[in-house]
């Protein structure tokens, strides 16, 4: 089991890539349209957390093995 401080270990270790036409575009943006950017990146990630989390139901070409 991980505890906080290895997921924070973790996150801090990744590293991302992005173009210099997108760090540009990203500077184009109003502070209103940034802050919506960045609303629906957090938006985005709640949900991915939570699907991760969420029970599922049985894939539906999975079959139990007989008794």
């Amino acid at each position: 089991m991980t505890t906080p401080a290895d997921r924070a270990a973790q996150r801090a270790q990744r590293t991302y890539y992005v173009s210099d036409e997108r760090l540009h575009a990203f500077g184009q943006l109003s502070a209103l349209e940034r802050l919506q950017w960045v609303e629906q990146c957090s938006h985005f990630v709640r949900l991915a957390q939570a699907a991760l989390h969420a029970p599922r139901p049985p894939h539906p070409l999975h079959r139990p093995p007989a008794p």
